[in-house]
């Protein structure tokens, strides 16, 4: 059962990670229109997971699954399709390399209307941030702890104890 976890997990992560990139690929063309279909993206890839993993607890599970494997599977999904989205923006900003010098510049900008002052030290970090390969990487960290949060919610509604009446 491992191997069909970890390769169905793997399966699933790469739709959730074409999820992923589309949503990054809208926003990042900063078209009013494609921007608004984020937040149904969002909501699909929410729905997306559930319905895998139950599949999977159907299929490969017995419709049994505890707490820990449904919450490790939807990690797992989640986790790689992450990978996936993250390899996208790496290559999006490698080849698009103002993305980023903007993305900063707006930062600055809402840094300096709410007051809030840049020394030296947060510029310099700023401007570490906002470079491909960190960018990519803080994107992918802050998916794993996405993935974590729905693991836990979605763990809950898919656990499923075996039936007493079935050996």
């Amino acid at each position: 059962m491992q191997q069909n976890f970890n390769k169905s997990a793997m399966q699933n992560g790469l739709i959730a990670g074409a999820l992923i990139a589309i949503k990054f690929l809208f926003t990042a063309t900063k078209i009013p229109l494609l921007s608004s279909f984020t937040f149904f993206i969002s909501i699909g890839i929410i729905v997306f997971l559930f319905f895998v993993t139950k599949r999977f607890r159907i299929a490969e599970n017995g419709d049994a699954m505890t707490f820990g494997e449904a919450y490790n599977y939807v990690f797992r999904v989640y986790f790689y399709g992450a990978v996936i989205g993250s390899l996208v923006i790496l290559i999006y900003t490698l080849i698009n390399v103002e993305f980023l010098a903007t993305f900063l510049n707006d930062t600055l900008m809402i840094y300096e209307k709410l007051n809030i002052p840049i020394d030296d030290k947060t510029y310099d970090l700023l401007n570490s941030i906002f470079k491909p390969a960190p960018y990519a990487l803080f994107n992918l960290l802050s998916s794993a702890i996405v993935a974590a949060f729905w693991g836990l919610i979605l763990g809950l509604f898919l656990k499923k104890e075996k039936s007493i009446f079935v050996e």
